[in-house]
């Protein structure tokens, strides 16, 4: 009975050492991800629409519960011969409520960008927008490897512009929103 009691402790001290091992960070991390997602405002394009996203970010770790970084968001759609970016680049903080769980949610703060290029024959005009950008997201990451991780993703990006009507783009709103949901990436 002896024997099997200690088996059991040491059983379960094992799996538990192993559920604290798992989701280790530590040092540099980087990422990607792709995904598809919405421009939520009419502002921009009469109208809300659908397209596709992705992400790449990198940084440090400062704890196990919190990871330091860049981000760069994007979304993107062709329209005939009109292509429309839209996206935020932002350092972003993501944090772990649970240091041995994937769970995570992240908040970040820095520029915004809108870029719009038509072709037509032989030529090209592109126009683009610069301002203030922020973010949230949550997300969950799914160890598949030793310092590799599967990440599923879910943001939302605010941008805001200066109200003003500019040849290519048209009338600038004052904010633009944008969802993304990715599939991505990530070593520790």
């Amino acid at each position: 009975m002896r024997t099997l009691l200690l088996m059991a402790l040491i059983l379960g001290g094992a799996a538990s050492l192993e559920a604290q091992e798992r989701n280790v960070h530590k040092g540099f991390w980087v990422g990607f991800g792709l995904g598809g997602g919405t421009n939520l405002s009419t502002g921009f394009d009469g109208e809300s629409m659908g397209g596709f996203g992705g992400y790449l970010k990198l940084g440090g770790t400062p704890s196990q519960k919190v990871l330091l970084g860049f981000e760069s968001l994007a979304w993107g759609r062709e329209d005939g011969n009109t292509d429309k970016t839209r996206g935020n680049a932002h350092f972003v903080a993501q944090f772990y409520p649970s240091a041995t769980s994937g769970f995570f949610l992240k908040g970040g703060v820095g520029v915004a960008f809108a870029d719009q290029s038509t072709s037509s024959g032989n030529t090209t005009v592109s126009t683009d927008k610069g301002g203030f950008g922020t973010g949230a997201g949550l997300g969950y990451e799914l160890q598949i490897g030793r310092n590799i991780y599967l990440v599923g993703q879910a943001d939302y990006m605010l941008q805001v512009f200066e109200e003003e009507n500019v040849a290519g783009l048209g009338d600038i709103p004052g904010t633009n929103s944008i969802m993304l949901f990715t599939l991505g990436l990530t070593w520790h």
